[in-house]
C-alpha cells in the first residue's frame, strides 16, 4: 500500500499560471474506486508478474483514479464548507490534482501537440476529398491505366491521412488514429510520383527516341522499382516504429528505417530530375548537325543557353511560335497532332512544378523524422500544412487540368503495346526522310 500511495502521489515540476479547474461526475466515483482498487491490487499482488510497461499502465491509472477521486472528494467539501480555510485547502486540491490529470493526458497524447489545428486539417480533409472524387471520375473515362492507378491511391492515402487527424480532434491519445495518419501521409507522395515516373517515357515517345538518355519504358521499370523499394523500407520502419510506440519503447529503429526510406526516395527523385531535364533542355536543342538544314534555318536556330531554355519553357508567345515553325521539323511526325494541343507546350512546366513540390515534401519529411517524433517540426503543426499538405495538394491539383487524358487528348493513348514494339527506334529515319521533304519556303523566319 505505501508502495501504490507512493506512485499515485505526484508533484508538478513547473506549476502552471491558469488552467480550468476540472470537475468529475460523483457517478463516476464508483468505476474509478474499482479502477484504484485494481491497480493496487496489481501493485501488491502481481508486481512481481508486471513488466515494465505495464507497471508504467497500472501507475498512470492508479494517478488518474486517486487524482479523480480527489477532486469529487473536495468539491463535496466545497458544497457544504463555510471556513474560508476549508474552501481554500479544497481549492488548492482541485488545483494540483487537475494539473496532474491534464500531465496525464500529456503523457498519453500521440501528437505533443496541445490541439490539432481544427481549420488546416478540414481544409485539407476536404481538399482531398474533392481530388479524390474528381480522380475517381477521370479513373473510369480515362484509358492512362498506370498514371489513373497510381494517382488515385496517392490521393486515397491523403485521404485517409487527413481524415486520421481529423478523427484525432476528439482523442489526441488514440493510438489508431496516430498510425493511420502517420503511415498514409508518409507513403502518399510515392503513388503521386510513380504516376509521373510514367510520364517522361511517353513525351520521349511523342517527340523521339534520341533525344532520351534511356528507352521510353526503362524510366517506369527503374524509377517505379525504385518507388516500390522506397515504399517498403518505409512501411517497414512505419510498422516497427507503430509497434515500439505502442510497446512504450523507443520508435528510434523504424524511425530511422522510415528516413531510409524517403531519403532514397528523394535519392532516386534527383536522378530522374536529372533526366527530365536532360531531356526538356534535348528537345528545345536538338543538335541540327544530323540534319539536312538550310543556311536560313540554321540562323534561326536558338542557341543553347539558360536564357532561351526558360523562354521555350515558360512557353512565351514568341516562343511558342518558334517551336511550331523551327522545332516541330525535328520530332516524331506520328504525333504531331498531340503536339498542337493548346495546352501540350505547358505540359513540361506543368510536370515540373508537380515534381519540386513533391521534392520539396520529402526533404521536409526526411528533416522533420530526423529530429524524432517529438522534434521541433513534427510538434509545430505550420511546417506539415505547408510543407506537406500544400506541396501534395499543388502535386496533385495540377494534373487536374493537366491530366494526360486532357493534355493528349481522348483519343490519344500512346499503348503500352507500341513502346513495347519499339516503333519509335525507327523514328531517326522517319525523321531525316520527313525533314528532307519540308519545303523550306514554308519556314517562317523568326527573331
Amino acid at each position: 500500500m505505501d508502495q501504490a500511495a507512493s506512485m499515485a502521489s505526484w508533484t508538478p515540476t513547473t506549476t502552471a499560471t491558469s488552467t480550468s479547474l476540472k470537475s468529475v461526475a460523483t457517478t463516476a466515483e464508483s468505476a474509478l474506486r474499482s479502477s484504484l482498487s485494481r491497480a493496487i491490487s496489481s501493485l501488491t499482488v502481481h508486481v512481481s508478474t508486471l513488466g515494465w510497461n505495464e507497471y508504467g499502465d497500472v501507475s498512470k491509472a492508479l494517478r488518474g483514479a486517486q487524482a479523480s477521486l480527489s477532486i469529487i472528494s473536495a468539491e463535496q467539501v466545497l458544497a457544504t464548507a463555510t471556513a474560508e480555510s476549508v474552501k481554500a485547502e479544497a481549492t488548492e486540491v482541485i488545483w494540483y490534482s487537475t494539473q496532474n490529470l491534464d500531465a496525464l493526458a500529456w503523457d498519453e497524447n500521440m501528437y505533443h501537440i496541445r490541439h490539432l489545428t481544427r481549420a488546416g486539417n478540414i481544409f485539407f480533409l476536404v481538399a482531398f476529398a474533392i481530388t479524390l472524387v474528381w480522380y475517381s471520375g477521370i479513373f473510369i473515362k480515362s484509358r492512362y491505366w498506370w498514371f489513373n492507378i497510381a494517382f488515385f491511391c496517392g490521393v486515397v492515402l491523403e485521404f485517409l491521412g487527413f481524415l486520421g487527424r481529423v478523427l484525432s480532434f476528439s482523442d489526441m491519445s488514440s493510438f489508431v488514429y496516430y498510425v493511420m495518419q502517420m503511415v498514409t501521409l508518409t507513403i502518399a507522395p510515392a503513388f503521386i510520383m510513380g504516376g509521373i515516373y510514367f510520364l517522361l517515357g511517353q513525351l520521349v515517345i511523342i517527340h523521339g527516341r534520341q533525344f532520351s538518355v534511356l528507352k521510353p519504358l526503362w524510366y517506369a521499370y527503374i524509377f517505379i522499382a525504385c518507388d516500390i523499394v522506397s515504399l517498403f523500407i518505409q512501411a517497414a520502419g512505419g510498422g516497427a516504429a507503430s509497434a515500439a510506440t505502442s510497446g512504450k519503447s523507443s520508435p528510434e529503429g523504424g524511425t530511422n528505417t522510415m528516413i531510409a526510406g524517403i531519403a532514397f526516395q528523394a535519392f532516386s527523385m534527383s536522378v530522374y530530375v536529372s533526366l527530365w531535364f536532360y531531356f526538356i533542355w534535348k528537345i528545345y536543342f536538338p543538335k541540327t548537325s544530323r540534319y539536312d538544314l538550310s543556311e536560313k534555318e540554321n540562323s534561326q536556330m536558338l542557341k543553347p543557353g539558360l536564357k532561351n531554355f526558360l523562354k521555350l519553357f515558360f512557353n512565351t508567345k514568341s516562343s511558342a511560335e518558334y517551336k511550331e515553325t523551327l522545332l516541330e521539323p525535328f520530332y516524331n511526325p506520328k504525333y504531331s497532332d498531340i503536339r498542337q494541343r493548346p495546352l501540350y507546350n505547358y505540359f513540361p512546366l506543368a510536370v515540373t512544378c508537380a515534381i519540386i513540390a513533391i521534392f520539396i515534401r520529402c526533404i521536409y519529411r526526411v528533416v522533420e523524422l530526423a529530429q524524432g517524433f517529438r522534434g521541433y517540426l513534427i510538434t509545430h503543426e505550420v511546417y506539415i500544412m505547408c510543407l506537406d499538405a500544400t506541396m501534395m495538394v499543388i502535386a496533385i491539383y495540377i494534373f487536374i487540368p493537366f491530366h494526360p487524358y486532357i493534355v493528349f487528348g481522348s483519343s490519344n493513348v500512346i499503348r503500352l503495346a507500341d513502346i513495347k514494339a519499339n516503333a519509335v527506334e525507327e523514328v531517326d529515319k522517319e525523321e531525316e526522310v520527313h525533314l528532307k521533304n519540308v519545303d523550306n519556303n514554308t519556314v517562317k523566319s523568326w527573331s
